[in-house]
């Protein structure tokens, strides 16, 4: 029994199933937890002497891109901070074809990985909960902004991220299972009056468009209980916007406000849209037209991964706030926080060509493979993939390891169910 819970095939699927919880406890450890399934991967790979089924032009594509993040680090305006995410972009890649490969060639322990993903959504939750109410989570940790839920990450405001990450593959599994398992949506509404309440507006936003699609799309349900569902979310979504003091305030008050503001001071470009303003006046308004006059100066090449911290000091954004000091000395910070303005501002066109192409066909494949097979695994990481790149809504870094831990994970359920709906 127990050399049987301990082969290596078995160890990868509890490997993966520790994802979530890894992300918790920090980048060491999930970055620990990545090299150790590529090496698996590789003896697997040498144990068979066969990886022609992983010779896909979605890998293929991110090759070049790390070879263009390989050619792109000798133009970056400073070589250290690019170094490390340049080089070793590659194990994203890897990482998709060691996750796929167990996936695929043992999908009867698949089961291990969404048992253990349900265990610490359901942890990480109830510890929202708790913390929500009583204003401290389980290990006593305060958020950092009373507003804002951090749980499990302390000072860090990023848990609606990991939610919204592996929340619907996790949901999705279990409803192939058993559509009838009330249970299972209990945990839905919990996770999403939740997700709402962490008060990470950009990511509640993602998080409910992503509910959204997926039971637009989703194919075992009649119509009229997609309706049901679909006006469910989106109630949920407004009587706790209007009826919760801290969303309110977030989703309400603070628009209404930058609305009056723009008004009052004449800020707004009455040439330009409502949305314009708002963003050019939102938080990370700064950030986006940095990056873009960072781009302007480098627009071929960018400056490099991780360099908008110094090449931000080196462009002026004056001109689109005349009368804002406050909005002018906001324009650095450690990333654009935006992955379109990041690509831009670091890479370049290249950069941007590069990335557009790969997501593009990525969403061709996608679709092409869902119309046929509608497979619910892929649907759910499929619509994680789409929301994260709605454009202008405010992100992480692309390149930081627990974003791009979450992405990826999610393309490698990508890429293992359209690898098994071709065949």
């Amino acid at each position: 029994m127990y050399s049987k819970m301990l082969n290596k095939q078995s160890i990868a699927f509890y490997l993966i199933g520790f994802y979530p919880f890894t992300l918790i406890l920090g980048t060491l450890i999930s970055e620990t937890l990545n090299l150790i399934l590529i090496i698996l991967f590789i003896i697997e790979c040498i144990k068979n002497k066969n990886i022609k089924h992983y010779k896909d032009p979605i890998i293929y594509f991110l090759i070049i891109i790390w070879i263009y993040l390989m050619v792109n680090l000798f133009n970056s305006v400073n070589y250290q901070l690019s170094f490390n995410r340049s080089i070793f972009f590659i194990r994203y890649p890897l990482l998709i074809l060691a996750i796929s490969y167990f996936l695929i060639k043992y999908p009867e322990k698949i089961e291990i990985i969404f048992k253990l993903w349900m265990i610490t959504l359901i942890v990480t939750i109830v510890d929202l909960y708790i913390q929500y109410f009583s204003g401290e989570n389980i290990l006593g940790y305060k958020s950092p902004w009373n507003e804002r839920l951090s749980g499990f990450f302390n000072q860090e405001l990023k848990v609606a991220h990991l939610l919204i990450g592996f929340f619907l593959p996790t949901f999705a599994f279990f409803l192939g299972k058993n559509p009838k398992n009330y249970f299972l949506y209990i945990i839905l509404i919990l996770y999403f009056l939740v997700l709402i309440l962490t008060n990470e507006r950009a990511n509640i936003i993602r998080g409910t468009f992503a509910l959204i699609l997926f039971f637009v799309f989703i194919k075992i349900y009649k119509f009229k209980f997609k309706i049901f569902l679909l006006f469910l979310i989106i109630s949920s979504f407004i009587l706790v916007v209007n009826f919760v003091d801290p969303v309110k305030q977030r989703f309400v008050n603070e628009i209404k406000s930058m609305n009056s503001q723009i008004k009052n001071m004449n800020k707004g470009d009455s040439k330009k849209s409502l949305i314009y303003n708002f963003i050019k006046y939102s938080n990370y308004g700064p950030h986006f037209i940095t990056s873009y006059e960072i781009f302007k100066n480098n627009k071929i090449l960018g400056t490099g991964i991780k360099t908008f911290r110094n090449s931000c000091n080196d462009v002026s954004i004056d001109k689109y706030y005349p009368n804002d000091i406050y909005k002018k000395d906001f324009r650095c910070s450690t990333h654009p926080h935006q992955y379109y303005f990041e690509i831009l501002s670091d890479l370049g066109l290249i950069g941007m060509f590069l990335f557009l192409s790969f997501f593009s066909y990525l969403l061709y494949r996608i679709i092409n493979s869902y119309y046929y097979s509608k497979n619910l695994i892929l649907l759910s990481a499929s619509v994680f993939f789409i929301v994260q790149l709605i454009p202008f809504l405010p992100t992480g870094s692309f390149f930081t390891s627990f974003g791009s831990t979450i992405f990826f994970v999610n393309l490698s359920l990508i890429f293992a169910y359209l690898k098994k709906n071709k065949k």
